[in-house]
Order: C-alpha cells, then sequence, then structure tokens
C-alpha cells in the first residue's frame, strides 16, 4: 500500500506494526486477533483507491476523533491492558474503513435516513460440522468432546481443541479396507479437516466431502467434494491427489487451491494459489492452471482460465465477506449461505454494485446497515426471513 495515501497518523502503523510482530514472536495472536489483522491488511491494502475518490470525506475529523479516545485511554499501562487498548483501536479504525469502502463505491453518495427494520438480530454462522462413519454413525461435532471421537479399522478420529478433525492411520494393514467417511457443513457451519495422508481442508457452508478413511491401499488419493473447500494437499508424487465434483475432476500433487462448486452457480470454479493442477471436464478437455489462475467449468463448454482475484476467493477462508463489483443478489447469496436465511426481494431490483469488506464474525443487524449506506436498499429482518427493500 502506498503509505502517503493512508488517512491514518502513525499510530494507524504502528497498530499494524505491533500486530505483525507479535504473530512472528513468541507472543503469538489468538484465532480472534488473527483474523481481526487479517481484516486490517484486507483494508489497509485496499483502501488507497478509495481514499482517491472520497476525498471529501471527513477523514481528518473522524480520525481526529478516534485520536482523542486513544490519548485518553493512553495512560493504560499494563500489558493486558495495553492489547485491550490496540484492539479497541483496530476495531474503531475497521469501522471508519469499512464505512469509507461502502460509501466510495455508492457511487459518493452520502448516507442518508434509511431506516432497517430489525426486529431480532441473527448471529452468524459457527465452527461445526457433521461427521458421517463407514457404518453410518453420525457425529455432530459442535457437542462431541475434544480427543478421540472413533477408532474405525487401525485409524484414530479425534477431534482438537481448536476445533479441527484428525484422522491418524494407527495400523496400516487394518486401514488398508475400504471404509468412505463424510464431513458436511450445513447452512452456517463451516470446519477444518485433517485427511489421513496429512492434507488439510477447510470447507465451507452448505459443502461436504466424502474420503477414504485412509489411502493407504490406493494408487490415487480420491475425493469427492459438492459446495466449497480450500485444500492444502501433503506432497506424494507417487499418489496424485484427485477432487471429483459434478462438473470436473482436479488432479494435483501437491498444491494450494480452493474448489467452488455450489449447484446454484452452474459452475465450477478452481483457484490455485500454490503449485500447478490439472483440470479435466466432461469432455475430456484439460487444462493447467498457475497459481494466480482460475479454471471455469461449464457443462458442455469449454474450460476457461483465467486470472484470478485471490483475496476474493479466499475471503470466507480468512474469515470475512468480501464484495466486489458484485450485484445485490450476488451479495445476498453469500449472506444466506452464513446466516440461514430466506431473503425475498420487494419492488425492482437494484442495479447497483457492492464493494468491500465486512467480518463473517458480526451479527446480521451490522452487516446489513453496512450494505444500506448505498442509499438503494433497505432490509427488514423478521425472524430468519430477511427482505430486501428497493
Amino acid at each position: 500500500m502506498d503509505k502517503e495515501l493512508s488517512p491514518f497518523t502513525p499510530d494507524w502503523h504502528k497498530l499494524l506494526d505491533k500486530l505483525e510482530a507479535d504473530e512472528q514472536s513468541s507472543n503469538s495472536l489468538s484465532a480472534d486477533e488473527q483474523v481481526l489483522l487479517a481484516e486490517l491488511r484486507a483494508i489497509r491494502d485496499e483502501s488507497a483507491d478509495a481514499l482517491k475518490t472520497y476525498s471529501s470525506f471527513h477523514t481528518h475529523k473522524k480520525w481526529g476523533e478516534l485520536k482523542a479516545h486513544i490519548e485518553i485511554t493512553s495512560a493504560v499501562r499494563s500489558k493486558g491492558k495495553l492489547r485491550k487498548l490496540w484492539f479497541s483501536i483496530a476495531a474503531a479504525a475497521v469501522l471508519l474503513i469499512i464505512g469509507i469502502s461502502f460509501i466510495y463505491h455508492s457511487d459518493q453518495q452520502r448516507p442518508q435516513n434509511l431506516v432497517n427494520m430489525i426486529r431480532n438480530d441473527i448471529p452468524p454462522g459457527r465452527n461445526t460440522a457433521t461427521l458421517t462413519l463407514d457404518n453410518g454413525k453420525k457425529i455432530v461435532l459442535s457437542t462431541a468432546n475434544d480427543g478421540k471421537l472413533a477408532n474405525e479399522a487401525g485409524i484414530v478420529i479425534s477431534k482438537t481443541a481448536d476445533g479441527q478433525v484428525v484422522y491418524t492411520v494407527k495400523d496400516d494393514k487394518l486401514a488398508a479396507g475400504t471404509h468412505i467417511h463424510t464431513l458436511s457443513t450445513a447452512v452456517g457451519e463451516t470446519y477444518r479437516l485433517r485427511l489421513p495422508d496429512q492434507s488439510e481442508v477447510w470447507l465451507n457452508a452448505s459443502s461436504s466431502i466424502r474420503f477414504p478413511a485412509s489411502f493407504a491401499s490406493a494408487k490415487l488419493r480420491e475425493v469427492e467434494l459438492t459446495g466449497e473447500a480450500y485444500f492444502e494437499i501433503a506432497k506424494d508424487k507417487t499418489h496424485p491427489f484427485i477432487v471429483k465434483t459434478n462438473l470436473q475432476e482436479v488432479q494435483v500433487l501437491g498444491t494450494h487451491f480452493n474448489i467452488n462448486s455450489y449447484a446454484d452457480h452452474h459452475t465450477t470454479v478452481t483457484t490455485l494459489l500454490e503449485g500447478s493442477v490439472h483440470v479435466s471436464n466432461h469432455l475430456e478437455q484439460g487444462k493447467i492452471i498457475k497459481p494466480g489462475e482460475q479454471s471455469i467449468v461449464q457443462d458442455g463448454r469449454d474450460i476457461i482460465v483465467e486470472p484470478a482475484d485471490i483475496k476474493n476467493v479466499m475471503a470466507w477462508k480468512n474469515g470475512y465477506f468480501r464484495f466486489r463489483n458484485e450485484p445485490i443478489e450476488d451479495v445476498m447469496a453469500k449472506i444466506i449461505r452464513w446466516y440461514d436465511i430466506d431473503v425475498v426481494y420487494a419492488g425492482k431490483v437494484s442495479g447497483e454494485k457492492f464493494n468491500g469488506n465486512i467480518s463473517r464474525r458480526k451479527n446480521i443487524s451490522e452487516v446489513l446497515n453496512m450494505l444500506s449506506y448505498s442509499n438503494d436498499v433497505k432490509f427488514k429482518v423478521e425472524g430468519r426471513r430477511v427482505t430486501v427493500i428497493q
């Protein structure tokens, strides 16, 4: 980022420097702190364009108010209290910059007195999933205790304290049989899985992965995916890793990539962050994609390979929504999956495009209030039904 375009005093840079230094030191960040740091980095990287255009916004006034608050509380000296102060600053800065971002992208209109009718708030999704074993037993992970979940045919399945399912092969001979397991998330759920070959999978909401409990007897490491997942595949040149979806097959040796194969999209998008992958479709066409590229597969059509917006693709895994020139229908599609809501539209659908970042940890009222800065939409929330009013 070009720091000359930043509206912030050196305090802003001190804050980021402090968090990034903690991240690299033994004073490591908690999961919540890591998410907040990721948000701050993303916002920092993307704020320059907004600031160029929205120069008339009273940024300096707002920052002055924020700085005054910082000075009042600056007497706090203990380490624990200092950490709280840093994050108070961070939270305020996030709100300020997110506001700038959404205002800027609504054609520089200032927010008016729009009234969102929110009769009840809705909390964000959570870290849980359902694991279905080969014998049909289902384990709801949010209610399962940490530690060993099951011991099946030489394979120990356990849940870690930070909410991850881990497969460990204890007996190669017993584990050589075919035992198929499924990890699935409902709307508003996400989960992380470590496969028996030490590959890791982050599963987004409304998704599932079907996989063998052991790859010990297989020449290929094959899994099946519906929905969306991010993969970090353990390197094994003698056993290629294959991900099958309804429209394509992806073969890799060891790499990082994301696959979005939600059925309502009618396309499968594979985005590569590291290494290389081979994508093939039902027409027996094949394409190799490179880091920073993505393939788009649609039924009956040629495979398209194009540059990818990595930040946009990885936003869900990093804990936030990221909208880039997206119509309200696409914005609400992401919100539906995370908040488990029904959405209806009243009036003509707005043609406005939305841009911005919002944490996925916020209640829905905060997300909708931010979107209503556009002046083109407001919202009514009744139970789990959200009406978009144009």
